[in-house]
C-alpha cells in the first residue's frame, strides 16, 4: 500500500523537521506558518492539515529550525555551477525543473536568510539565474509532493548530510610572472546584453503585467510568475540606489502594491529585507558611518561648501561639466520637480488641479516609480497646506489615494484650518509665523501651498506688489531647501481657448516650472458647459487610447490635460503635454490611474521589445547619448558621430 502524504508529514516531523502544507496549485502555504519558523508543529496540528486537506503538498521549513538548507537548482547551468563552487550533496530531490541539493545547518548562531542568483551581485551568492538558497526564513518542497522525488544512494544514512559551508568568492590566481596572454583569452561564452539586464525590474515587470494580465494588470498568485524573486531584485535595485531602511520597506511594498494581487506576507518580506541588507553590510562597511547608519546616497548631490567662497565665472571650457551636472539633477518628480524649485499648477476651477498635484505627492510619499508619465525619484516628505477641502472630502480622497498609491505612512502630511482651528494668513506675520513652525514640524522635503488666493485673504491678483510679497516667500522657502508647490486658479477660458493664470504677469517671475491642468471631456456640450476641452477635437482622441489601456470591468470617469506654460528649463526629459486619467471598476468601484507615455517610458518599452539604442533615439528624436542614459548603459561607451562640416 502507497504511503499518504499524511503518513510521510508525520516521518519527517519524527525526523525533527518544522514541515508546513503547501496548497498544490501555487506552492503557497496553506497556513500562516511564520511560527513554524521558530517551533515544530505538533503531531496533532500535521494530522489536522493533511486530514482536512489530503491532497496537500508538504514542505520543510528550512534553517536552524529544521537543521536544514538546501540549494535549488533550476536548471542545467546552476547545477553545474554548484558543482564548480563546491555544493555537493550525496542527499537530492528531482523537482520538475531541476535539484534540490541537501545540507546540514551549521547551527552556529548565524542566520543565513535566502539569495537568489538572478539579482545576486556576486559578494555573497554566484550570479547565476536559477541558482538560489533556501534557509532560514524559507521553505522548500519534499517528496511526494507533485513532481519531487528523492535521489540519494541506499548506503546513505539521515544523518550524514554534509555540513553546509558559506560560499565566498573566489579570486583567480594571477601568474608569477604577472602577464597576461592573449592565448588564454576565451570571449565565446560571454552573451551581450540583453534588455532585461539594463530596465529596472519595476519596468521589466510593468511590461510582464501588460502582455499577460491586461484584465487585471496584476500578477495573480502561484503558476510560476516569479513574485518572491521579482521582489528580491527589485529590493536589490533598490540598495543600489541607496534606498535603506524605511525607504527601502517603502520602495518594496510601493512595487507589491502596484503589480501583484497577493502581497507576500508581512514577516517573510521583512526576512527578505533585513537578508538584503545584511548582506549590503557585509559588502559594503563603507557605506555605513560609525553609528552603523546608511550614508550611501547617490541621488543626493553634495551641496556645495559655504565656508570658503570661491570666485569663479563660466568659460567656454566648463561646458561639457555643466551638462554632466544638468544631467545629473536630482528629481522628486521627473521632470518638473527637482529638488529645490518653484512650481505653479492652475487650471480652471473644478478641472482637477489640486486632484493632480494631490495624486502626484502621494505617489511620491508611497515610494512609488510612476504617477502616470512622470517618473519618481526618491520618496520624499510632503506638508500640504490644504485651505479649501472639507474633512469629508479629505477623509475620501485619502483613502482613494491608499488604494491607489498604497499607504504613504508618515510622509504625506495635510494641514487644513480645521486641524488646530487656527487659520493661516499669509499676508500677516502670525500667519507666516505659523507656517514656519508647521515646517519645522513636519519637516518635508516639498510644502504645496492649495490655493494661492485661498491662503492669501483679499489677494489683488492683478498686483505686482502683491505678487512680490508671495514671491519673496517662495523664494525663501526654496533658498531653506523644499520644493515650493503653488496651486493658482485661471480666469475663466474665452470663446478661444483655456484661460490663462490669473492675476499680474510678476506671478511668473521666480517660476521655475508652470504646469496647467484642464479637464477633456468626451461630450461636447458638457465641455462647453463646463469650460473644459473637447476630445473630438483632439487629431487623435484620447478616452478611447485611455479607455483601451484599462483592465476589464473599468470605466473612465475623468481625463485631464497636462501641459507645460513657462519652463525655465527645457530638457529632453519634457514633453509639451500629456495625459492622466481616472477609471472605476464597474462593481467595487475600486479606482486606478491610466496614462498616456512619456518619451522615456517609450524608450524603455521599446528596449523591451529588442529595439537597439540608437534605432529608439532616431524614432523618438532623442540623442543617442540620453537615450542610452535612459537605459542605464555606460554613456563613456564610444559613439559614432558624423561632422557635417565641410
Amino acid at each position: 500500500m502507497s504511503k499518504t502524504k499524511l503518513d510521510a508529514a508525520l516521518e519527517y516531523l519524527d525526523r525533527g523537521w518544522s514541515i508546513i502544507p503547501i496548497k498544490p496549485e501555487g506552492k503557497r502555504p496553506a497556513i500562516k506558518w511564520r511560527d513554524y519558523q521558530d517551533r515544530h508543529p505538533t503531531e496533532e496540528e500535521v494530522e489536522e492539515w493533511w486530514t482536512k486537506w489530503p491532497d496537500h503538498d508538504i514542505a520543510i521549513v528550512t534553517g536552524a529550525i529544521s537543521g536544514v538548507v538546501v540549494v535549488d537548482c533550476d536548471n542545467e547551468d546552476a547545477l553545474h555551477a554548484a558543482f564548480d563552487a563546491g555544493m555537493r550533496s550525496p542527499i537530492r530531490v528531482k523537482t520538475k525543473r531541476g535539484v534540490h541539493l541537501y545540507f546540514e545547518h551549521p547551527r552556529d548562531g548565524v542566520r543565513r536568510g535566502p539569495r537568489a542568483g538572478i539579482n545576486s551581485r556576486g559578494a555573497d551568492w554566484p550570479k547565476i539565474n536559477g541558482l538560489d538558497f533556501r534557509g532560514d526564513g524559507s521553505y522548500a518542497l519534499l517528496p511526494p509532493s507533485n513532481n519531487y522525488i528523492w535521489d540519494y544512494p541506499q548506503y546513505i544514512d539521515w544523518d550524514e548530510f554534509p555540513m553546509w559551508e558559506d560560499w565566498k568568492p573566489c579570486l583567480q590566481e594571477r601568474r608569477p610572472d604577472g602577464d597576461f596572454h592573449f592565448d588564454e583569452l576565451d570571449l565565446s561564452s560571454v552573451e551581450p546584453l540583453q534588455p532585461d539586464e539594463f530596465v529596472s525590474e519595476w519596468d521589466r515587470t510593468a511590461k510582464y503585467v501588460r502582455d499577460n494580465f491586461p484584465n487585471t494588470l496584476k500578477i495573480p498568485s502561484g503558476m510560476s510568475n516569479g513574485r518572491n524573486e521579482r521582489v528580491m531584485r527589485h529590493i536589490s535595485e533598490s540598495i543600489l540606489e541607496g534606498y535603506f531602511g524605511p525607504d527601502l520597506r517603502l520602495r518594496g511594498h510601493a512595487f507589491m502594491n502596484e503589480f501583484f494581487a497577493d502581497q507576500l506576507d508581512e514577516r517573510e518580506f521583512e526576512a527578505t529585507v533585513q537578508s538584503m541588507e545584511q548582506s549590503e553590510r557585509r559588502n559594503h562597511p563603507d557605506r555605513f558611518n560609525d553609528n552603523g547608519d546608511y550614508i550611501y546616497k547617490p541621488y543626493v548631490h553634495e551641496k556645495q561648501q559655504e565656508e570658503k567662497r570661491d570666485r569663479r565665472l563660466i568659460q567656454m571650457a566648463d561646458a561639457e561639466q555643466l551638462l554632466s551636472e544638468s544631467d545629473a539633477k536630482s528629481y522628486l518628480i521627473e521632470p518638473w520637480l527637482p529638488a529645490n524649485t518653484i512650481v505653479q499648477v492652475f487650471g480652471y476651477s473644478g478641472h482637477g488641479k489640486s486632484l493632480f498635484v494631490q495624486h502626484a505627492m502621494s505617489a511620491l510619499c508611497a515610494g512609488r516609480k510612476y504617477f502616470g508619465p512622470f517618473e519618481i525619484g526618491r520618496p520624499a516628505r510632503v506638508l500640504y497646506l490644504d485651505f479649501e477641502m472639507g474633512m469629508s472630502t479629505i477623509a475620501r480622497r485619502l483613502i482613494e489615494m491608499r488604494q491607489i498609491h498604497g499607504d504613504t505612512q508618515d510622509r504625506l502630511n495635510i494641514w487644513t484650518p480645521f486641524v488646530d482651528k487656527k487659520e493661516i494668513d499669509l499676508h500677516q506675520r502670525e500667519g507666516l509665523m505659523e507656517l514656519q513652525g508647521w515646517i519645522e514640524f513636519a519637516e518635508p522635503d516639498v510644502v504645496v501651498i492649495d490655493t494661492i488666493r485661498s491662503a492669501y485673504p483679499g489677494l489683488a491678483e492683478n498686483s505686482a506688489d502683491e505678487w512680490a510679497k508671495i514671491n519673496k516667500l517662495a523664494v525663501k522657502l526654496r533658498n531653506s531647501g523644499l520644493s515650493v508647490i503653488m496651486i493658482h486658479h485661471s480666469n475663466k477660458p474665452s470663446e478661444s481657448g483655456i484661460g490663462r493664470e490669473a492675476g499680474s504677469t510678476n506671478q511668473l517671475t521666480v517660476l521655475e516650472t508652470q504646469i496647467r491642468v484642464a479637464q477633456v471631456f468626451d461630450d461636447e456640450d458638457t465641455a462647453k458647459q463646463n469650460a473644459g476641452l473637447y476630445d473630438g477635437n483632439y487629431d487623435h482622441p484620447i478616452w478611447p487610447q485611455l479607455q483601451a489601456k484599462l483592465p476589464s470591468d473599468y470605466r473612465l470617469y475623468m481625463v485631464m490635460e497636462i501641459r507645460y506654460g513657462k519652463v525655465r528649463e527645457w530638457t529632453d526629459l519634457h514633453d509639451r503635454v500629456q495625459w492622466v486619467g481616472y477609471a472605476a471598476h464597474n462593481i467595487t468601484d475600486e479606482k486606478i490611474v491610466v496614462s498616456s507615455r512619456s518619451t522615456k517610458q517609450r524608450a524603455k518599452d521599446m528596449a523591451l521589445d529588442g529595439h537597439d539604442p540608437d534605432v529608439i533615439a532616431q524614432k523618438l528624436a532623442r540623442p543617442l547619448r540620453l537615450v542610452r542614459d535612459w537605459l542605464e548603459l555606460d554613456a563613456s561607451a564610444p559613439v559614432l558621430e558624423v561632422s557635417t562640416s565641410e
